[in-house]
């Protein structure tokens, strides 16, 4: 007969080989709804939800009160390359899996991703699930239709989940991916280049917009005086130009092309208005080390000088008004952060996200859906993203209810992981870990 833990105090990681395990006390947050249920019961079996009533003898209970929702997807993450070494790779996924992170989007892979994502499915190293992109197809990258075309095939034959479009490409190598893609049944997503236009991919299938790229130079109209010049970074350029009337038209033609949006929202808001030493100053930079923290605030100063008087300002605004508009037109919103970049740390960004969406008009509820069942749909995993037996064991235990507050989003308790449990004293021990190291790195 195995022996049986009660554990008052998180104060235990269950391998993923451990069998059962039940959560008590707790209350389920169904996103969907917005609503919270009674206090009750939650069982684990094998790295799936199962009834707990159905687990008589389990291995491993868990008490602690608390609020379990779903655990949350970063739509556009970045993993480090292999080459930077197998510390800073894993300390950046567990930076993720700290912050309940327990699903990210790679969004510039390369070869070895493909080895860490079977070796994060395995339960070899802790960390979220991968869904990993390959290398960019950019102006650099593709040379011609024909390169293009045979990029995708390799990309795909490799393995890759999904193909990452960068800036500079032209329409023809635009069809090129997009129709040899489609034939071979792979996402593609990301940017959209300037010269391929947001017209052109709302005729496409490709699977997310991201960053809200394209909008920016359709709110312009065509006779004003900066319709058709450089739009600079994400349009920056032609704010003074955007027309918010235009706005739900955009929105309304989105919702019908059935694309979905990684509006990335955190990292342009920290660009454009936010405190820079206050951002320096966060407890979450602990994580960085100084140097890149440095560059980090050296690159946001330069960035900003692209703003110009109240320019940031009114960029967030029309930003903020978009993803509205998107999400009451029913274009899906999916949550997505773009961390490590600029001022994102990984796994702080995300909830930073959320909390501008609440801010942009959507409910807590509505938020959190955009990191749970927006992703689950879009991905077409409905095992994925949900905490009714069946679903896949991935969760997050939170102190407070999320639904009042979606800065509650941030008391994590515990993070289970395909059914491998990560109580609050060992994630503060390996968020320590890490931050010792980055204290260490000139």
């Amino acid at each position: 007969m195995r022996c049986l833990f009660t554990i008052v105090v998180l104060s235990l990681s269950l391998s993923l080989d451990a069998g059962t395990l039940v959560l008590e006390d707790v209350r389920l947050v169904d996103v969907e709804s917005g609503t919270v249920s009674e206090s009750g019961r939650l069982g684990v079996r094998d790295g799936f939800i199962v009834d707990a009533d159905a687990i008589a003898d389990p291995d491993v209970v868990v008490s602690k009160t608390g609020y379990l929702i779903p655990g949350l997807a970063e739509m556009h993450a970045h993993v480090p390359p292999m080459r930077v070494g197998e510390q800073q790779v894993h300390d950046t996924l567990m930076l993720y899996l700290a912050h309940g992170i327990t699903t990210i989007r790679g969004m510039l892979g390369e070869t070895g991703h493909l080895e860490l994502r079977q070796q994060l499915a395995n339960g070899e190293i802790p960390g979220p699930r991968l869904i990993t992109s390959g290398p960019s197809f950019n102006g650099n990258s593709v040379s011609s239709p024909s390169a293009a075309r045979a990029m995708v095939r390799a990309q795909a034959e490799a393995g890759y989940d999904l193909l990452k479009l960068h800036p500079g490409l032209w329409p023809e190598a635009f069809r090129a991916i997009a129709d040899t893609a489609d034939a071979l049944g792979i996402d593609y997503s990301g940017h959209i280049s300037v010269a391929v236009g947001l017209d052109r991919v709302l005729d496409s299938n490709q699977g997310t917009i991201d960053h809200l790229d394209g909008y920016g130079q359709k709110l312009v109209p065509e006779d004003h005086d900066l319709y058709g010049t450089d739009p600079g970074l994400f349009a920056v350029n032609l704010v003074e130009g955007m027309d918010e009337s235009l706005i739900p038209e955009l929105a309304r033609g989105t919702a019908e092309a059935g694309i979905a949006n990684v509006p990335t929202q955190s990292l342009i808001e920290n660009w454009a208005v936010g405190d820079i030493e206050a951002l320096m100053n966060r407890d979450a930079m602990r994580w960085i080390p100084t140097q890149t923290a440095e560059q980090w605030r050296a690159r946001a100063e330069q960035i900003r000088q692209q703003y110009p008087g109240d320019a940031g300002q009114r960029f967030v605004d029309i930003r903020r008004q978009l993803i509205r508009a998107l999400h009451e037109a029913g274009a899906p919103i999916l949550l997505g952060a773009d961390a490590p970049q600029i001022l994102q740390v990984p796994g702080d960004a995300i909830h930073h996200e959320l909390e501008i969406y609440v801010a942009s008009g959507l409910t807590p509820a509505e938020a959190l859906a955009t990191g749970t069942v927006n992703i689950a749909r879009y991905l077409d995993q409905p095992v994925h993203g949900c905490l009714k037996p069946g679903c896949v064991a991935d969760l997050v235990l939170l102190e407070a209810n999320p639904l009042e507050d979606i800065g509650n989003t941030r008391t994590i308790q515990g993070v289970m992981r395909a059914g491998e449990w990560f109580d609050r004293e060992r994630l503060n021990s390996e968020l320590e870990a890490i931050a010792e190291r980055a204290s260490g790195q000139e």
